[in-house]
């Protein structure tokens, strides 16, 4: 699909015009999530579309991103309603919601599929499933809440990561040459499709999603985690119950672990122990422990998927007059950190 829609801009446009990424990627992680959670194609729901997809997540995580006085101060709400922050967070997860609801109804208007091929039909069937004597009741608030962390995780966590990957391939052309003769070496020529045995052959990428992850974590700060019983670390005492913020942009760009941090180095990786599933402090996108993020894998190989078409069967250029001096490196967000300025690039179809 993704290469369907670059290639239709290809063929529109004539190798001529740029493309904006952040509209594809979009659309492609969002399929992807919706396939998985709500079981049908993103482009096949009769109540959903781009536009309304991409409003609801941008609206649900900037009001998660914005600053609330309840999680600080014991009167906060206060402020937060005066302000109007209560208000704005409550529409903005009520449209979410409506959104969901939405998605349930169809199923249960369709009914179940027999494979339970989608987690919206596994959670309908515990739901209808009777318990026996205090056992755990699965509710309709705990699907909704698990479609929450599935779609707003999922769908713009991948499309920042992979958007943050070209823009860095972008401005490193010798990064960029590097990978795509990799990629098109150990591949070979002319495939009709990359599947998931490819993403085993393509070493070079995963350094360079590696170093996007430490440069460009999709999420600056972990999800607050509460100390379990007093502690004292470097000296602070840090009472029981206290809320912890782990700044993971920090921590990646930090001089004491990483040689020239600001600078994009995926070969920094090469013979090097660490890496960012959860074993090394130095490096923690997704967290680490029993509260590492679930869906890891998942996204992981969306990202892979994803840049392996976009490097295996175009080749990028600028628009007209631009350089890479010219591309902005803005970041625009709070609890996640996107492109401000999106990517606009020239998709050429590689020719063998």
């Amino acid at each position: 699909m993704l290469v369907k829609k670059v290639s239709k801009a290809v063929d529109e446009t004539q190798n001529s015009s740029s493309v904006n990424l952040r509209k594809v990627i979009f659309s492609f992680t969002a399929s992807i999530i919706c396939r998985l959670a709500f079981g049908q194609n993103f482009h096949e729901c009769e109540f959903v579309d781009m536009e309304r997809v991409e409003e609801l997540v941008l609206e649900s995580e900037t009001s998660l991103g914005s600053l609330a006085f309840a999680d600080f101060f014991p009167a906060g709400w206060i402020i937060d309603r005066l302000s109007g922050q209560h208000s704005k967070v409550k529409k903005a997860f009520a449209k979410l919601t409506n959104f969901f609801q939405y998605v349930i109804d169809d199923h249960l208007k369709n009914g179940q599929p027999q494979d339970h091929s989608d987690i919206i039909s596994v959670m309908l069937d515990m739901i209808s499933k009777p318990t026996k004597g205090d056992s755990f009741k699965v509710t309709d608030d705990h699907l909704k809440g698990v479609m929450s962390d599935v779609f707003l995780a999922g769908v713009n966590a991948g499309a920042i990561t992979m958007i943050w990957a070209m823009t860095e391939l972008s401005r490193h052309p010798r990064v960029m040459k590097k990978l795509q003769e990799e990629i098109r070496t150990t591949l070979g020529p002319n495939k009709e499709k990359i599947t998931e045995e490819d993403l085993e052959k393509a070493e070079y990428l995963k350094l360079v999603i590696e170093e996007t992850f430490r440069l460009h974590p999709p999420a600056p700060l972990l999800l607050p985690r509460l100390t379990m019983s007093d502690v004292k670390i470097q000296g602070y005492n840090i009472p029981k119950n206290t809320m912890i913020q782990i700044n993971t942009y920090a921590i990646g760009r930090d001089p004491k672990y990483w040689t020239k941090p600001d600078e994009f180095i995926p070969e920094r990786f090469v013979d090097n122990p660490i890496e960012y599933k959860g074993k090394h402090f130095e490096l923690l996108p997704f967290g680490a422990g029993r509260r590492i993020c679930p869906g890891m894998g998942t996204g992981i190989t969306i990202v892979e998927l994803g840049l392996l078409n976009l490097l295996y069967f175009f080749d990028w250029s600028f628009p007209e007059g631009m350089t890479i001096k010219d591309i902005d490196m803005e970041e625009d967000g709070a609890f996640v950190i996107a492109k401000k300025v999106p990517l606009e690039l020239v998709p050429i179809r590689h020719r063998w």
